[in-house]
């Protein structure tokens, strides 16, 4: 009876039985999603692109930090999918069928099911994490690579050279976004050239192409830069500013350890681990192009060093691509063993994770509601206040609670390029925290907003609080001296976000609210 459950029909049915629950799967989360807002760091991102459309320069004109591929992969996206709601969630739903074809191919004809079981863990925990970590730069980065190391696989194993400039291509890109992704394309490179010269086929073609690829996209990188008249800004940034950024908000070790795994992965990694054990010693080319990911990935978060969730993504697929090519190649092998270790790996993937993770999700049946509400009362506010003959006279003093999505969806010009207020209302003092004063205040001297929006999210502190202004006491006594207080609105409890709308004395923008007040 048992050899007849494990027999080949039985496994092969049951590796299509579950890739149709995940199909039914996949349908649920963008069922679960779709409505979800942008928030956090997309709107951000979006309204830099804006910014940019209407001739501000990035680095020298608009303080954001982030990578040239992080805005153009951005206004990519845009162009093809749309700036808005729908279209963004449309966007994450095309990143998620990639990840999930890129796996698949990455564990070949054999062990396709890999690509199957890695995703339905990673597109329900995601679903999970609602829409704050939806389309991070992170989550980016990871599809990248997983697609470039799935045309690797297919290079290697076809013998087709030119697919090598696809793989440089996408991996170039994920450099373009973080440059820890820069580890994985010099190990696979390097992976590379030792499988072809070990069978004996010339590897410089290979290579050349993959080398194509990354040159291409930072020549791509470079254009950009000198497009926008940005080049030595951006040095400066690299070399001044990010060392100091970069040690602000740290985690300790004992946390970082902690929070690297999501606690249901240890699942999949321990029956991962009893296939391995069962299988062949022969660690195989493949494998190790999975552990140099899970590597790479590993490395990013702990380098990183703020222990954010979308850090780990990297380490989290490659993980799970592995255990799914474990678990799929102990159901091809003939002993009994093997194969109720790949069965029992598939019931605790679909029987355990999935129940899991589907009640965090069924508990939160608003999650994505609350994240918005927000930036659509600040654009409320706003457009009583003047709407579109607010451009340059708002100043956000916030991070990423959404008062920049509140302004990119009306499409205003802020009063000066500032896309957060981390570094401003820092407790402890830095070189970044001295140049971007600095750089704000020479800006807002020369033509004043009238119209401050303070959030209560003081980031650096850990707190929810409308003191923050108060690490700053020059611009605190200049906000008190000089705009008045209007409106104060709240979103929930103490811990909830928030916050303070200011208009300045003797603006039109003030006399015209005294006649309509805020309610």
């Amino acid at each position: 009876m048992l050899n007849g459950a494990l027999s080949d029909r039985s496994l092969t049915c049951l590796r299509w039985i579950a890739s149709a629950v995940f199909v039914g799967l996949f349908a649920y989360y963008v069922a679960r999603s779709v409505h979800w807002p942008m928030v956090w760091d997309t709107p951000i991102m979006h309204y830099v692109n804006f910014l940019m459309s209407r001739g501000l320069r990035p680095y020298s004109d608009i303080t954001d930090m982030n990578l040239p591929g992080c805005y153009l992969t951005e206004r990519w996206g845009m162009a093809v999918f749309g700036g808005g709601d729908l279209a963004w969630r449309v966007y994450e739903f095309f990143l998620m069928a990639v990840l999930t074809v890129s796996g698949m191919v990455i564990g070949g004809s054999r062990r396709w099911f890999a690509g199957i079981y890695a995703a339905t863990f990673f597109i329900l925990m995601h679903c999970a994490e609602g829409p704050i970590l939806a389309t991070e730069r992170d989550e980016l980065m990871m599809v990248l690579l997983i697609a470039a190391t799935a045309l690797l696989f297919l290079s290697i194993r076809h013998r087709m050279p030119l697919l090598m400039l696809a793989f440089g291509l996408l991996s170039g890109l994920a450099m373009s976004l973080k440059p820890s992704a820069l580890l994985l394309d010099v190990a696979l490179l390097a992976l590379a050239f030792a499988v072809l010269r070990r069978s004996g086929e010339p590897a410089g073609r290979y290579l050349l192409w993959g080398v194509a690829g990354n040159i291409a996209v930072g020549a791509l990188m470079l254009e950009f830069l000198i497009q926008h008249q940005a080049l030595q800004a951006f040095l400066f940034i690299c070399l001044k500013i990010v060392p100091s950024y970069g040690h602000l908000n740290g985690r300790g070790p004992v946390y970082m350890v902690r929070h690297l795994m999501p606690l249901p992965l240890a699942l999949p990694i321990v029956f991962g681990v009893l296939a391995a054990a069962l299988g062949s010693r022969r660690m195989g080319w493949e494998r190790w192009a999975l552990f140099f990911a899970a590597a790479m990935g590993a490395l990013s978060y702990f380098a990183q060093g703020k222990g954010y969730l979308y850090h780990r993504y990297m380490f989290v697929i490659a993980i799970l691509l592995w255990a799914g090519w474990e678990i799929a190649e102990a159901m091809h092998r003939e002993d009994t063993r093997s194969r109720l270790v790949g069965v029992a790996g598939i019931a605790a993937m679909f029987l355990v994770v999935v129940p899991y993770y589907g009640r965090i999700i069924h508990r939160s049946p608003t999650v994505g509601q609350e994240a918005g509400e927000l930036p659509y009362a600040l654009q409320k506010d706003l457009t009583q206040l003047g709407g579109d003959s607010l451009q340059q006279q708002v100043q956000c003093m916030d991070l990423i609670n959404g008062c920049i999505g509140a302004l990119y969806r009306m499409r205003l010009v802020q009063n000066t390029g500032t896309t957060g207020d981390l570094l401003l209302f820092s407790p402890t003092d830095s070189p970044a925290v001295e140049y971007y004063r600095s750089w704000f205040l020479d800006r807002d001297r020369k033509h004043p907003a009238n119209v401050v929006v303070l959030g209560n999210e003081w980031f650096q502190h850990g707190t929810v609080s409308f003191d923050k202004v108060d690490a700053w006491p020059l611009y605190a006594a200049y906000l008190r001296s000089t705009y008045v207080q209007v409106v104060e609105r709240h979103f929930g409890d103490d811990s909830a976000p928030a916050y303070r709308i200011y208009l300045r004395k003797g603006s039109a923008v003030l006399a015209q609210e005294e006649l309509h007040p805020l309610h």
